[in-house]
């Protein structure tokens, strides 16, 4: 592996290049010689060389400026070097000599293994990682390309989770969204290279995520990094109360050329499919070093199964005088998933004279996610007195866990959808040096397009009334991960006893696009005010258009003239595998929904031909202009920032104050149903426009207690706009009730099924942004040679903080055979009504031992919460109590190999549950265990093998008390082998 340090990459400090700082540096290996300077003077280096190379630097002594002590450090060691601004540093290895023809082969110098550990990739990624956190203007924490790579990581939020203060959420087994320092992925800003980039939303179901950046979109190839700023300066892109997380990708010329191969197998344990990965890099640099060029494309496959075994949700009863919670009903569900994701990068750097350098990237991702879930319901709370009557009910407290039903009905159902998400985003950048003004103008162009390619299926068929069947939750299912029992006397392999009920399609396409233009001007100065002495002002701007466009179509198929659902279109066999760790006694597989024959026999009458359509050609019924919605933004922004020294207590310090401004123009068009005075479906435009000013200021302060300690303090004032979810002018019933009522119509108005849910979510264009004050105080200490230990406590009060409230509202439905009726629904809607408040602790400590073993582990505490206008305490969704993740490692000669263990208490989150609207439920504690190891066939060539959770977590979630379990689910471990090779 290359020792490629990506500190380089880290924010601008305020060093100057004449600064003069005594060193006392001894004739070592050039990468440490390397880190103690850049440790001593505040800078920081980017060095590349040959795999297994190791160059030895000089004996560097006395007061002089840092440029001076890299040029004595690398005289005649064979290494080059170029400063890349007032800061850093790219280190390389000149190309060898060729030799005269019939010479004999020099021989090489003899490696040292102990060399060989410090330019590991996994040791040097934290390495960077330190020296990024140390010559930062803010508090920050980073992740490097060395140390993503080396441990499994499906995609950079997984990577993410190891550093100090992240957690992460899940869907399917996989990373989803980033939650930091008690704050969930909403109120995380996150950027590529500096500049916004659009969003991906869910299209899968009714939950949408509005501003989360959907990290599992995005693989972890070909990025140099990633940098969390968890404390805010002014020139940082605001958005983010919880912090920036700004992707970065590597430059053209940040080291000499290479080409570097990458080839893996993976198998999924569950699914017990094998799926190739594979990737390609590599960076061109002119020999005048004035042009580089670095491009790269990675692809990866998955085949993953997950078992769950749910509740959908819970209802209240008053029974003989009594209440009761009874499961409206149990579950079964094997979700089976075909990932796909393909990833290219190109960037350009050009040195097009000795003060101008021009940047051009380009990211493209694609994300395909093929989902069939089969399903098994087993009706409960419909069924209630028969359960009672039996005699054997369970109860843990008021909630039934346990039962049978001696005449009831079982649902077996199919959802099918193929989800693509693709993602593009380019930049261009300049740097220029003016007279005393360096200036750095970025015009960025991102879009996220999110599209049914298969619109989601669902299937639905019914068993004869009167089949029995019993289930038992155990007394804690959260505890044990294990339900004892679910057993039935119905033949659930027999299709000829199924009954076909019904076949929804939805069709959605979501187009986000985000323009942005950015202006950064910063010079030095010499300015006196009192104990202050300012020596660098930055002055920017930042224009940004944003918008979303979501498109949702709801539609009933039909069989075609002459079709007969019989039992040919169920002869689909489940995996009889299932739920083997989920429930101890369980039916054996069944017999599911033919796909490909419910496709073939069914059509969209008047619409299609066929029930694979996209929603942008199917023209919009009313209700589908009431569940879509476009919302667009346009931000102007402005700031001025000075960066200074001081002395506090006679101690050195550094730091920054600065100002940011900002107003927000938001526009919000949709539509609302009614019925008009003839009777007839009546579609309503709606549309809003306000806008919002916000005065951002920001301080941090960096004291450098001795040679390895430091305090930093900071405060601020930030900002997170409202969820483009939350500000939608969507009104979305229910899709459970909308069925309904389209079969049944003011029928299931005056005698509503047992069931029937009148509910929906919708937006509020009205909304306000969060607005926090933020205070922060770190402690931090490099160990010598390697490693480091900090400490770090945080506040956040959050003022205007959104919740979520449901009132009444009358909203009309369309039928299949008669006039539109008006229903009272309790839609969830947002609005601010509240404040938040996130206090907490946060940890990190790494540190290498003897004989190439290490560890790097860090730890975080919060406590959050919110209270709405009327003084009651809520949870804040995404936030743990406590998580940590500890890392182990040893990296000796050509062996490298890691362990990850990565917990996390539980924590609130909402879905789309199962038809019958978003809910909010809570995450039960997780942790996982992954691991990694490596070894060099030669300094070129390397094998590595992965395994991730090892410990074949169960995940659950429960409804806010674990007496009412959701859900218990399984993903299974996976395996890695693969070769890499760097030429």
């Amino acid at each position: 592996m290359s020792a490629l340090s990506i500190a380089a990459l880290a924010l601008a400090a305020p060093l100057s290049a004449q600064a003069v700082t005594r060193f006392d540096i001894p004739a070592q290996d050039a990468r440490s010689a390397l880190m103690a300077l850049c440790l001593k003077a505040g800078c920081a280096f980017a060095l590349s060389t040959e795999p297994g190379r190791t160059y030895r630097a000089n004996t560097v002594s006395g007061t002089m400026a840092w440029p001076e002590a890299i040029k004595r450090l690398l005289a005649g060691t064979g290494l080059r070097y170029e400063l890349s601004d007032h800061a850093s540093v790219r280190v390389w290895a000149e190309a060898p000599t060729a030799a005269p023809p019939g010479a004999a082969p020099r021989p090489e110098e003899p490696v040292g293994l102990d060399e060989v550990t410090i330019t590991a990739a996994f040791v040097a990624g934290i390495e960077d990682a330190l020296l990024q956190k140390r010559r930062a203007d803010a508090i920050v924490d980073a992740v490097s390309a060395g140390r993503i790579g080396e441990l499994p990581a499906a995609n950079l939020a997984e990577a993410l989770q190891r550093v100090p203060g992240v957690a992460i959420e899940r869907e399917v087994g996989e990373g989803q969204f980033v939650s930091v320092r008690g704050l969930g992925p909403l109120f995380q800003s996150v950027t590529l290279n500096g500049a916004p980039v659009a969003f991906n939303e869910n299209i899968r179901n009714s939950t949408q995520s509005g501003r989360q950046f959907r990290f599992r979109a995005l693989s972890a190839d070909l990025l140099a990094g990633a940098v969390v700023a968890k404390s805010a300066t002014a020139d940082i892109v605001d958005g983010g109360i919880g912090s920036n997380i700004d992707i970065r990708t590597v430059r053209g010329l940040e080291g000499p050329s290479y080409l570097s191969l990458r080839a893996d197998a993976h198998a999924e344990v569950r699914s017990g499919a094998v799926s190739p990965d594979l990737a390609i890099s590599g960076r061109w640099r002119r020999a005048d070093d004035r042009l580089g060029v670095v491009a790269g494309v990675s692809t990866e496959r998955r085949e993953v199964q997950y078992d769950r075994f749910q509740v959908s949700r819970y209802r209240d009863f008053a029974i003989g005088g009594a209440s009761l919670t009874l499961p409206e009903d149990i579950r079964t569900t094997v979700e089976q998933e075909q990932r796909a994701r393909a990833t290219a990068f190109i960037g350009v750097e050009w040195r097009a004279a000795p003060a101008v350098t021009v940047y051009l990237d380009a990211l493209a991702s694609r994300f395909d996610n093929g989902i069939r879930e089969d399903r098994v319901v087993y009706g409960i709370s419909d069924f209630a007195a028969q359960i009672l009557a039996a005699g054997d009910a369970k109860f843990e407290g008021r909630t039934l866990v346990g039962g049978r039903v001696g005449a009831g009905q079982i649902s077996n159902n199919l959802e099918v959808s193929d989800q693509i998400h693709d993602n593009v985003s380019a930049s261009l950048a300049m740097k220029a040096d003016a007279g005393a003004w360096t200036l750095e103008p970025r015009f960025s162009l991102s879009s996220a397009r999110s599209n049914l390619d298969t619109p989601l299926q669902r299937i639905g068929a019914v068993s004869p009334l009167g089949v029995s069947y019993a289930f038992d939750l155990g007394p804690d299912l959260i505890e044990s991960r294990k339900a004892p029992l679910l057993s039935t006397t119905f033949d659930l392999t027999d299709p000829a006893q199924l009954t076909f009920s019904r076949y929804g399609v939805r069709a959605t396409h979501v187009e986000d696009h985000d323009a942005t233009g950015l202006i950064a001007a910063a010079r030095p100065i010499d300015w006196a005010v009192g104990p202050l002495r300012f020596d660098r002002l930055r002055l920017g701007g930042q224009i940004t258009d944003r918008g979303r466009n979501f498109q949702r179509r709801d539609r009933e198929a039909e069989p075609r003239p002459g079709t007969i659902v019989d039992a040919d279109f169920f002869d689909i066999a489940a995996p009889r595998a299932a739920f083997d760790r989920l429930v101890a006694s369980r039916p054996p597989a069944w017999t599911a929904a033919d796909f490909a024959a419910f496709r073939e026999h069914f059509y969209l009458p008047g619409e299609a031909d066929g029930v694979v359509v996209d929603a942008k050609d199917l023209a919009p019924t009313g209700a589908d202009l009431q569940g879509s919605y476009k919302v667009g933004e346009r931000i102007l922004a402005a700031y001025g920032r000075l960066d200074f020294s001081t002395t506090v207590l006679g101690k050195s310090a550094t730091g920054n104050i600065g100002v940011r401004t900002a107003r927000t123009r938001t526009e919000v068009a949709g539509s609302l149903q009614g019925v008009s005075a003839a009777g007839y479906m009546d579609i309503k435009p709606v549309r809003y426009a306000g806008s919002h000013a916000v005065v951002l200021p920001s301080a941090n302060l960096a004291i450098a207690l001795d040679d390895d300690w430091r305090l930093r303090l900071a405060a601020s004032r930030s900002i997170t706009r409202p969820s483009l979810a939350d500000l939608r002018s969507a009104t979305v019933p229910a899709s459970s009730l909308v069925s309904i009522l389209y079969q049944r119509g003011q029928a299931e108005i005056d005698n509503p099924s047992p069931g029937t849910l009148f509910s929906g979510v919708g937006g509020n264009p009205e909304l306000k942004p969060y607005l926090a004050t933020n205070f922060d105080l770190s402690l931090e200490r490099e160990f010598e040679g390697f490693g480091g230990v900090s400490l770090a406590v945080f506040h956040k009060s959050i003022d205007d903080f959104i919740v979520v409230s449901a009132q009444p509202e009358r909203l009309a439905f369309a039928t299949r055979a008669g006039p539109p009726v008006v229903a009272t629904v309790m839609m969830s809607r947002p609005r601010n009504a509240g404040q938040a408040h996130v206090t907490g602790l946060e940890a990190a400590f790494s540190r290498r031992f003897a004989h190439g073993f290490g560890v790097w582990t860090s730890a975080t505490w919060v406590d959050a919460a919110s209270r709405n206008e009327a003084g009651q305490r809520g949870r804040l969704n995404g936030v743990s109590r406590l998580s940590y993740s500890i890392s182990p490692f040893v990296e000796r000669s050509r062996l490298h190999a890691h362990l990850s263990w990565t917990w996390r208490s539980p924590f609130g989150s909402e879905a789309d549950m199962q038809g019958g609207g978003v809910s909010s439920f809570v995450v039960a504690s997780a942790g996982y265990l992954d691991a990694a190891g490596s070894y060099d066939l030669s300094p070129r060539v390397s094998i590595h093998i992965e395994a991730s959770n090892l410990t074949d977590t169960v995940e659950a979630a429960y409804e806010n008390q674990r007496s009412r379990p959701l859900q218990i689910g399984r993903s299974g471990r996976s395996f890695g082998l693969g070769l890499r090779m760097r030429l």
